[in-house]
Parts: C-alpha cells; structure tokens; sequence
C-alpha cells in the first residue's frame, strides 16, 4: 500500500519531492521483493504463484525505473 501511495503522490508533483517520492517507492518495492521471497520460501505460495507475482513486481520495477530516469536521478 505505501508503494502504491507514493507513487499517486509523485504523480501529482514536480522535480525535487517528484523524485523523493519515486526514490522512496522504490525502497518500498524492494520490501515487496523480499516480503514475496519469504512468502515463497515458507511455502505461502505455489511456485507457479510465485512466478508470476515475480513478473509483475519486475514490470513494476521497470516502470519505475523510466519514471525515475525520465524526472533526472
């Protein structure tokens, strides 16, 4: 929820707080990263559950990454 928050408010600004906000998405996409990890390995997930809960995340990621490129980091 907090990656999800800071990425409707960085929508909504410009520059510096622009990239804060999208810098602190980021961090907390790395604790969805390692949240699923842990899911997965105590077996709260299927491997297929997993996989593809993986892809989406990396999708993210990437989307991510071209909006921070795009406003200068």
């Amino acid at each position: 929820m907090d990656f999800q928050e800071l990425i409707v408010e960085a929508e909504s600004l410009r520059g510096a707080e622009r990239l804060e906000r999208l810098r602190r998405a980021d961090a907390e996409l790395g604790k969805v990263r390692l949240y699923l990890r842990l899911c997965r390995q105590w077996d709260w997930l299927t491997a297929g559950q997993y996989e593809h809960a993986s892809r989406m995340i990396a999708e993210m990621g990437r989307l991510l990454g071209g909006w921070l490129k795009a406003t200068g980091t």
